[in-house]
């Protein structure tokens, strides 16, 4: 089996997040005016993005100032987006993407989905193969 390596989950952003960070200009925020904009709370800056290496400036009154462009950049190179194969689904537990096992296709509603499980812990994986929306 690959060496898989570790997928960085904390201060991920989701889909809508993501989009608003495109709209970032090269500018200077403040933490406060960066959350407001992406639509994540401030405190998440000073407890996830600056530990981890967020580019900041200080300035001499200790105001921490964030560029736009430069966090837009720096934010893509740290969470990469990652594809999941086929065969292949996101384990909660394990926190990886992992082979499913024993996949069963199931339908509910108007969603096609496979019901496969993790090989290390176990876990029910869901994964979801189509809808009836994806065909309209």
């Amino acid at each position: 089996m690959e060496k898989q390596e570790a997928i960085l989950l904390r201060g991920r952003l989701g889909g809508k997040q993501r989009l608003r960070l495109e709209k970032l200009l090269d500018m200077l925020y403040k933490p406060s005016e960066l959350a407001v904009e992406i639509g994540f709370t401030q405190r998440q800056v000073y407890r996830v993005y600056i530990p981890i290496g967020c580019p900041h400036d200080k300035d001499d009154r200790r105001h921490i100032w964030i560029n736009g462009k430069r966090f837009r950049e720096w934010y893509e190179a740290t969470y990469p987006r990652f594809t999941v194969k086929e065969n292949e689904g996101f384990c909660l537990t394990c926190k990886r993407v992992v082979n499913l096992e024993k996949p069963v296709k199931e339908k509910k509603g108007g969603l096609l989905y496979w019901i496969g499980y993790c090989p290390k812990c176990g876990r029910k994986i869901p994964r979801i193969i189509d809808t009836d929306k994806r065909r309209e």
